[in-house]
């Protein structure tokens, strides 16, 4: 059953929130429940962190993949980048 004022300050709460049921009060930020975060497992325990080297992975397949969504999809395109990339030389 949702409150209808709240415990720390006396003022009005709204309804709970949708996605974690939770009453915030929106003048103090006293909050009925704790909040979860993105790095709290279902059963409360945090997620082991990564290490310097996997996150180094990570940025560079990131990298990656964001170079090869970049490259062009069509020859006509490719032809227009290659010919930007390295002008034909005058002379030959």
């Amino acid at each position: 059953m949702p409150l209808e004022r709240c415990l720390q300050c006396d003022h009005r709460l709204g309804a709970p929130l949708k996605s974690s049921g939770r009453q915030v009060c929106m003048k103090c930020g006293w909050s009925d429940k704790p909040r979860q975060t993105a790095a709290t497992t279902a059963k409360g325990q945090a997620q082991p962190e990564l290490s310097l080297d996997e996150i180094k992975k990570l940025l560079a397949q990131a990298a990656s993949e964001a170079e090869e969504n970049m490259k062009p999809r069509n020859r006509k395109a490719q032809q227009l980048l290659n010919d930007l990339q390295h002008p034909p030389q005058a002379g030959r």
